[in-house]
């Protein structure tokens, strides 16, 4: 051992400097030899105990163990010499004046060159205050569990129920200890299991719930409909329910009287609309029969029948839109981007007496919506407007960003980042008892023939499966403010401008093998020759089962799969799923006029090329999904990076040790932990380097992740042809050496890497490289679990 007051000598000759270092943190640090025994403290442990050295060397530091703590903290520092594994436990200190205070102790092994443990290296942080303010959170917690008059659970990953709150009794039934230990499945209406589990799944890898519904079995033998709100927390899931079963009763009752009374106007409206178009398809059909039709004719013939059909669909678009059944396909975009798109096509809209003033923010209003549908709310309010001015006014688009919504009359507030965008009037207003029913089906208070109602339900009927809302306020007399509520989207975005931007460069060439999945065979057969003439060839499927059997014989030959969706049997929803599952690098693109999954589901996830569709829509959605999966790759491993939300967050001692003991390790003069992000590389942590990031296109990095599985190593930068010309081996800091093990996520992705550079070129061996990727696993440990602890 040492002498009491040197540092060990796993340092090796570096041992005065590291002292000197040690001295100065702002924390106590103390080393051991390999079995265990304190051989060194700096002078904060001396101070903090008032106990000199002499005292503390050996097992002389369990005397100012809590005598509660002591027998845990030394079984786990057994337990870590015995396995060779870092060590970390909290306990109570006692301080000189006698005052047991809460600490946090760590210990990392040094090795020598033959790998053994030369000896360990510690600190203790004093975390007293923020253990007493969990405590003080706890009480808190405990009042708001016991009062609360909405149903509390806490559960694990598998569903068995951990705790429920007094309010369980009050809405189910069940005693607490007739629902803890048991599973939540056995309380569940069988037709919300499958649905249930999957919401779980999602908790358990991350996400957080809200709004969700199922249906819970009372004592009594009744399903009560709860609506929950949850977050994953250190292994368990916190949920709150409010129990709407009463509430959505009566509101089905009410939709349902609703629905009876329109139908009888609804079936008359859309017989004579269809009607009109279908007549318009059947004399061109007609005409272009007749051989004796010029070419010009034939054309126009063509052309009426193209506008028919194009009309239909925007029918039928507007008919599942005031059912609030249309399938949305959201993506992200800039809301002040398209409504600045359409500002002049409003004015024409709207016409030359009535002034239109738009108001734009500088900043991006982020959404992600359906921009189509998007685009159809605003001329709906707008149409609206125009006629409350009868003609004539001013009409004000305004676009900004807010904190929350507040409650609208049957809605309560909503709390998150929106973008509003408000569209004010200087019409008539609207009177007090019209404003809880101007956002339903066919209410109208235009005279016969002006107006069908469905406007503003298409709007109202957007905003909610958008999860946002609509609001009006009006005064009789002094116009009127439509407002659309709809969630701040943080990732990147399109505006209508790039849209004609990507719609001006020529697609690539088409080709390749579609797989079709179509159990109409009218349709499968018209689709067959579709692609034909674009370019591709195609195997047909007729049911989803038929599709897995063709991939499972060879899933390489195909370049994309195109699948209906309603089909029986496995739907085209539940088919996408399962090929993402076998096959996650197949691009997967579906077709529907109609489908109650994707109406419910507007986060599926695939590409939806609604029906009826053009020649120019299909070709260009099959070549962008084929695009799409050369991005997905790099798009999903800038997601998982994102997720551990440590990109410009402040060095932490926690990697920072791991960091340091690479360097020891190497012998080399520089460190780092270094995070591969969009345009950069960050450094989390850093030794015998000053800066914090530098371009990607630089990073040595950037080719370390390609190889997720091995470490990749450059033993002279001069020598190798992919850095002879980067700048950080022609300049500053003249990068010669570089060894990088890859920071591996659980899905296989490669976020950054744990690296060691030198400015002479060397060589390593099996061992060291062996080391670094064990660092590089503690990393990433370190990293997962900061993700779950925010």
């Amino acid at each position: 051992m040492e002498r009491a007051g040197t540092m060990g000598g796993a340092v090796g000759d570096g041992a005065p400097g590291c002292e000197a270092w040690a001295q100065v943190m702002p924390t106590q640090m103390w080393t051991a030899t390999p079995d265990g025994r304190l051989n060194w403290a700096n002078d904060r442990v001396v101070a903090y105990t008032g106990l000199p050295m002499d005292e503390l060397i050996g097992q002389g530091w369990a005397q100012v163990i809590h005598p509660v703590d002591l027998p845990e903290v030394q079984q786990r520092w057994s337990q870590a010499i015995t396995s060779g594994e870092p060590h970390e436990v909290e306990y109570r200190m006692r301080r000189a004046d006698g005052e047991y205070r809460w600490h946090l102790s760590r210990a990392v092994p040094a090795r020598d060159a033959q790998g053994g443990i030369s000896q360990w290296m510690g600190s203790s942080t004093d975390i007293h205050e923020l253990r007493l303010a969990e405590a003080r959170s706890l009480r808190d917690r405990d009042r708001i569990w016991t009062l609360s008059q909405e149903l509390m659970l806490v559960c694990d990953y598998t569903g068995h129920i951990r705790a429920v709150n007094p309010a369980a009794t009050r809405i189910l039934g069940w005693e607490e200890g007739e629902m803890v230990g048991r599973t939540v499945a056995d309380f569940l209406h069988p037709d919300d299991l499958a649905r249930t589990a999957d919401e779980v799944g999602r908790l358990a890898g991350g996400a957080t719930t809200a709004g969700f519904e199922n249906r819970y079995r009372a004592r009594d033998g009744s399903f009560r409909l709860l609506n929950w709100t949850a977050v994953p927390d250190s292994g368990f899931i916190h949920a709150v329910a409010r129990d709407v079963t009463r509430e959505r009763a009566t509101e089905e009752a009410l939709r349902q009287a609703q629905k009876m009374e329109a139908v009888g106007q609804l079936t008359g409206g859309v017989a004579h609309d269809f009607n009109n178009l279908l007549t318009i398809i059947r004399t061109s059909i007609d005409l272009m029969q007749r051989r004796s039709l010029s070419p010009q004719q034939q054309q126009r013939c063509m052309g009426s029948i193209a506008n028919a059909v194009s009309r239909a669909a925007r029918l039928t678009g507007q008919l599942l839109a005031f059912a609030r059944r249309q399938a949305l396909q959201p993506v992200s975009f800039d809301a002040s981007g398209n409504v600045r798109a359409i500002g002049e096509m409003i004015q024409t809209l709207v016409g030359a007496r009535i002034l239109v003033e738009v108001q734009i923010p500088d900043t991006p209003c982020t959404i992600h919506a359906d921009p189509s549908q998007f685009d159809t709310a605003l001329v709906n309010m707008a149409v609206n407007a125009r006629d409350a001015m009868d003609g004539e006014g001013r009409l004000l688009i305004r676009v900004r960003q807010v904190r929350g919504i507040p409650a609208l009359r049957a809605q309560p507030a909503m709390a998150g980042d929106f973008v509003a965008v408000s569209l004010t009037d200087s019409g008539a207003g609207i009177a007090a008892e019209h404003l809880d029913a101007i956002f339903e089906p066919f209410f109208t208070t235009k005279p016969v023939g002006l107006g069908t109602g469905l406007g503003l339900s298409q709007v109202f009927g957007f905003a909610r499966q958008s999860n946002g809302a609509v609001h009006v306020d009006s005064v009789a007399g002094e116009g009127a403010t439509f407002t659309l509520y709809l969630p701040q989207h943080a990732d990147g975005s399109r505006s209508a401008e790039s849209d004609e931007t990507e719609a001006s460069q020529p697609e690539p060439p088409a080709g390749g093998c579609v797989l079709v999945v179509e159990d109409n065979a009218e349709v499968a057969a018209s689709v067959h020759h579709t692609l034909g003439v674009l370019g591709y060839s195609a195997v047909l499927a007729h049911s989803a089962r038929a599709a897995l059997a063709e991939l499972a014989r060879d899933a390489d030959r195909f370049t994309a799969v195109f699948s209906d969706v309603v089909m029986a049997g496995m739907d085209g929803i539940e088919l996408a799923r399962e090929i993402r599952r076998l096959h996650p690098g197949l691009p997967i693109v579906l077709s529907s006029g109609y489908s109650k999954v994707l109406a419910d589901d507007t986060s599926h996830g695939f590409e939806l090329l609604p029906k009826p569709y053009s020649l120019d829509a299909l070709s260009h959605l099959l070549q962008a999904a084929t695009r799409e999966r050369l991005l997905r790759s790099e798009a999903t491993r800038l997601q998982e990076l994102d997720a551990l939300g440590v990109l410009d967050t402040d060095e932490e001692v926690a990697y920072d040790e791991l960091t340091r003991l690479a360097a020891t390790f190497f012998d080399a003069p520089v460190a780092l932990i270094s995070l591969v992000d969009r345009d950069r590389q960050w450094f989390k942590s850093r030794v015998g380097l000053q800066i914090r990031e530098t371009p990607r296109e630089d990073a040595f990095c950037t080719h370390a992740i390609q190889q997720p599985q091995q470490v990749m190593v450059v033993n002279d930068a001069h020598a190798d042809p992919r850095f002879q010309s980067n700048r950080l081996v022609t300049g500053e800091p003249h990068i010669r050496f570089y060894a990088g093990a890859p920071l591996v996520t659980p899905t296989g992705n490669a976020i950054g890497t744990l690296c060691v550079i030198d400015y002479q070129p060397r060589e390593v061996d099996a061992r060291q490289m062996e080391m670094l990727q064990y660092l590089a696993a503690k990393v990433m440990q370190r990293l997962e679990q900061r993700r779950r602890d925010r």
